[in-house]
């Protein structure tokens, strides 16, 4: 943990400023210590340079499993650049503002577009619930400026309100127990001005997986694994050929393509098939939902389900960052 989170960082249970005790610092960075909530005598962990406020990964076991999977090729997702293009036009941000604000991402998983955003100039907080996924995105950006990780529930985040230039959550919201819930609880920590995006799945899109998640949910973590291992190694060349995208109909799978290495398809597929919750949602849905919450020149955007609006300037803002 770098001391400069400490200025976005308050009690997820009553909001009030945390007092940071070092026990290990290294190379100007915290590895070990706490954080102090004095009104409510309560003291969340650091350890492994990440600040943590949950202690447990409660619904995204998954994800966790996931991430130990991801860690066996991770130089696949090293070298991957391919959330470069993605970011941009999932967001509806703008490279200027990024560069020069600071971005909370909701759910980073191992830091896919906390290091996107990182390479392009910007300060970046990334959450995630998973204790996996967070080791494994403090081993790929943690260390690097600008960056910072935390551990904790998006329904109880660990920030003071209005305290990010831009909020974002892609292909997260959706595996909550309750979307709208998850949308509406990451709201408040945008700043007056500032911006909001999510991206969730759209049902069209999950016609089948979702019929195959009857019953890979249902499997253990280890079989369903196996599932997208061998379903990759049957069905890929049938989906690299002309209209090969038509087998998904019936047997869902990442299609090969540029960049898209077999142990990555595989782990798309097992994020598909394997979490307890996976909702879909309409885009004029997910369009309501920014417009009920305030915010203002609310835009679908050119990918499927992408939503992003701006927080009213006249906002009353709550941070004192």
């Amino acid at each position: 943990m770098k001391r400069e989170l400490l200025k976005f960082l308050a009690c997820p249970g009553c909001g009030a400023e945390l007092q940071l005790e070092v026990a290990k610092e290294t190379d100007g960075q915290i590895e070990s210590g706490a954080l102090l909530c004095v009104p409510e005598q309560r003291r969340y962990p650091i350890s492994g340079f990440v600040p943590r406020f949950v202690n447990s990964d409660e619904y995204v076991g998954s994800f966790s499993k996931q991430r130990q999977y991801v860690e066996k090729h991770f130089d696949d997702y090293v070298q991957d650049r391919s959330g470069d293009e993605l970011f941009l036009a999932t967001t509806g941000f703008s490279g200027p503002e990024i560069s020069s604000g600071v971005s909370l991402e909701v759910g980073c998983g191992y830091g896919r577009f906390v290091d996107v955003v990182q390479r392009m100039g910007g300060v970046i907080v990334g959450v995630d619930l998973s204790t996996d996924s967070i080791n494994l995105a403090q081993r790929f950006v943690g260390l690097r400026p600008n960056v910072h990780l935390v551990q904790a529930n998006l329904l109880k985040l660990p920030f003071r309100p209005g305290a990010f230039d831009s909020v974002f959550s892609i292909g997260v919201l959706h595996h909550c127990p309750d979307t709208r819930e998850a949308f509406d609880a990451i709201r408040p920590f945008g700043k007056p001005g500032g911006q909001i995006a999510i991206w969730v799945y759209h049902p069209r899109n999950k016609i089948s997986a979702n019929r195959w998640r009857i019953v890979t949910t249902r499997l253990p973590h280890t079989v369903t694994y196996g599932w997208c291992v061998l379903n990759q190694a049957l069905f890929s060349p049938l989906r690299r050929l002309p209209g090969g995208g038509l087998v998904n109909a019936i047997i869902p799978g990442s299609r090969p393509g540029p960049g898209r290495r077999f142990w990555m398809r595989v782990l798309t597929d097992f994020d598909s098939l394997s979490p307890r919750y996976a909702h879909v949602h309409e885009e004029e849905e997910v369009r309501d939902w920014f417009e009920r919450a305030g915010l203002e020149r609310v835009r679908v955007l050119s990918r499927v389900t992408a939503v992003t609006g701006r927080i009213p300037a006249s906002a009353k803002s709550q941070a004192s960052v």
